[in-house]
């Protein structure tokens, strides 16, 4: 590593650490941050969540896992879903 690159970097470092003391002074900031990123991501992680399979695929399921092929059941429908789509 050459020096120039040695002094770029911390240039970068000092002022991340200059940046990181200016916000945390702030708690505030946090809290909107967060709640920010709270109500961006939910909606996101609702789809993955909320998502239910039909009760007749449901059953389907069951049965397969009780028959022990439960994970080749769900395997063989997400391969269906993906020709779908």
């Amino acid at each position: 590593m050459s020096w120039q690159e040695g002094v770029a970097i911390a240039v970068v470092l000092l002022g991340l650490g200059a940046g990181a003391f200016l916000v945390a002074q702030r708690p505030s900031f946090w809290i909107e941050f967060g709640s920010r990123v709270a109500k961006a991501l939910l909606p996101l992680a609702w789809q993955f969540v909320g998502k239910r399979m039909p009760p007749e695929e449901e059953a389907a399921w069951r049965e397969a896992e009780r028959r022990g092929q439960g994970d080749e059941w769900l395997r063989e429908r997400r391969q269906k879903q993906w020709k779908a789509d």
